[in-house]
């Protein structure tokens, strides 16, 4: 029989690959955490853990337990949840979004869930780059992705927006309302961009070497806030979904540039780990984020299950 006690060790263990820092988050002495591994890995017959120095690493069998330790943890916490007294729905929720969407597509669905679940705690965390590659870790219950279509066995995928990338400048800019933009103009400018690992970046470098010109000079920015102010300050050229600057371009104070000729676009998509355990709330939540957050009816975006 599988102790839910070794499991949760195990499972702390695992994230920290550290007894040490198991212990500490456990509020457990080292070794007390010592011997439930050792009283799990003789349950499962097989090692859990290679020890390498002070740092531990999960083997094939551990990588294979934790998929079911985090199942079985999540089940658990739902039955307690199930059967309190006040019927209140309670727990932690993890999400994973990169900036662009915390900032632009999510604010009114995570409204709408906590009013809907207030005894879920929200654990939001923004991905460091504006897609995230597919990669996603055990603790992680749902993730989005602002990024080119996310093709991986491991995941279960939706899709539920095109997202276009504009060019803006400033409405005062020598490029601003000028029609058929020229590649080598786009060069010449300073293109304010996000760091190297964005997709869309990617995309649009792509789109001007395609025609000869590379980038003469860019200034990388941390987020897309500070793309959109240094272009209303004139600094450049600025590559950004459209849904960033979508009021800014409505009132006039920025004007998108007419280049290239075949639009550029990337996808929100909603995915989870394939073997993760959908709990009740995180069905729930999926729900909530394809109704809040997908296209309206009358645009068609593809939705895929890989």
């Amino acid at each position: 029989m599988l102790d839910l006690r070794e499991l949760k060790t195990f499972q702390a263990v695992a994230a920290e690959k550290s007894f040490t820092r198991a212990a500490n988050g456990l509020n457990y002495a080292q070794s007390s955490v010592t011997a439930q591994i050792q009283s799990l890995e003789g349950e499962v017959g097989v090692p859990l853990f290679d020890r390498l120095g002070r740092q531990v690493e999960l083997t094939l069998a551990g990588r294979q337990l934790l998929t079911y330790a985090d199942r079985l943890l999540s089940l658990a916490d739902e039955a307690r949840r199930a059967v309190r007294e006040d019927g209140e729905t309670t727990g932690v929720l993890t999400v994973l979004a990169p900036e662009t969407l915390l900032a632009y597509r999510l604010p009114e669905l995570l409204k709408r869930f906590q009013s809907e679940y207030p005894g879920i705690h929200l654990s939001l965390s923004a991905s460091e780059s504006c897609g995230t590659g597919g990669d996603i870790e055990p603790s992680i219950d749902v993730a989005f992705s602002l990024d080119v279509p996310l093709r991986a066995p491991h995941l279960i995928v939706q899709t539920l927006r095109v997202e276009p990338i504009v060019l803006v400048v400033a409405a005062g800019h020598p490029l601003a309302g000028k029609k058929r933009v020229k590649a080598k103009e786009i060069g010449a400018e300073q293109v304010l961009v996000n760091e190297r690992a964005c997709s869309y970046r990617a995309l649009f470098e792509r789109a001007l070497r395609a025609e000869g010109v590379p980038v003469s000079r860019s200034l990388e920015l941390l987020s897309v806030e500070a793309i959109k102010q240094c272009a209303l300050a004139s600094l450049g050229v600025a590559v950004l979904p459209e849904v960033v600057v979508h009021r800014e371009l409505e009132q006039g104070s920025l004007v998108a540039v007419d280049w290239p000729r075949k639009p550029l676009a990337v996808y929100t998509q909603l995915y989870r780990h394939r073997d993760k355990w959908m709990s009740p709330v995180m069905t729930a939540f999926w729900e909530m984020a394809v109704s809040a957050c997908a296209a309206p009816k009358n645009i068609s975006v593809s939705i895929s299950e890989t």
